[in-house]
């Protein structure tokens, strides 16, 4: 009588899934009001924030600060605001990424599910070759006591389960192949999530940047353009005096 030896199971289980980041998104950093044209007053003095102004008249040092410093905001917010345009384009692109992989996800779970039912009907193989193991020993050991029917039943069934054997490993071969699949998959949700982390990272930097321009501008506002200053100093700054 043939005796089946114990099936190993299937343990080579598909690769753990690469976690799937999400880009965040951060309300876009404000943008810094732009500074308003200078109004000329009664007696000869004008705004820089375009009101009549208010508080001490600006000498001709702190006019020319506050003309260096509202052309420096300009220049830092136009950086910003050009810095702002391909980072939400990237944005866009790594989020059709990201539901483009949830797609290839499920393909991929729907993999691991069909691994471990294999593993289920491997375990419940082995324990019916323990079983017929037992039942073919105890008849060996009998000898001419059992039947020849029973006999024919144990020779049946060694067949169903050697046709039973034979379809699980070919199901295994199939799966086996699939692999390259799900090594690709983690491949690509990998290389999606390091992206994703670089942006976030770049934008929150561009986040700051606007952050401070706007700070910045909200002290030049209170220390600049609302106060007044000369028209004939502003002629001499613009002049470089």
């Amino acid at each position: 009588m043939i005796r089946f030896k114990m099936l190993p199971l299937l343990w080579a289980a598909l690769a753990c899934l690469a976690t799937n980041g999400q880009a965040q998104t951060p309300a876009k950093p404000a943008k810094p009001a732009a500074a308003a044209a200078p109004a000329t007053a009664d007696d000869g003095t004008r705004s820089l924030g375009g009101g009549k102004g208010s508080g001490k008249i600006l000498s001709r040092d702190e006019l020319r600060a506050c003309i260096r410093q509202q052309e420096s905001l300009a220049t830092r917010r136009a950086e910003v605001e050009a810095a702002r345009d391909p980072l939400d384009k990237e944005k866009q692109a790594l989020l059709a990424e990201q539901e483009a992989l949830k797609v290839e996800r499920e393909k991929v779970e729907a993999q691991r599910t069909q691994v471990i039912e294999l593993n289920a009907r491997y375990k419940a193989l082995g324990d019916r070759i323990a079983s017929w193991n037992e039942r073919a020993k105890a008849a060996q050991d009998a000898n001419s006591k059992v039947s020849n029917k029973d006999r024919e039943l144990l020779d049946q069934e060694r067949q169903d389960i050697q046709a039973q054997q034979k379809a699980l490993d070919a199901e295994r071969a199939r799966i086996a192949e699939a692999q390259s699949m799900v090594l690709a998959f983690n491949a690509r949700a990998s290389a999606t999530d390091q992206k994703t982390a670089d942006w976030n990272e770049r934008n929150a930097q561009l986040t700051e940047r606007a952050k401070a321009v706007n700070e910045e501008r909200a002290a030049w506002v209170s220390e600049c353009a609302d106060r007044r200053y000369r028209e004939d100093d502003e002629i001499a700054v613009r002049r470089g005096q």
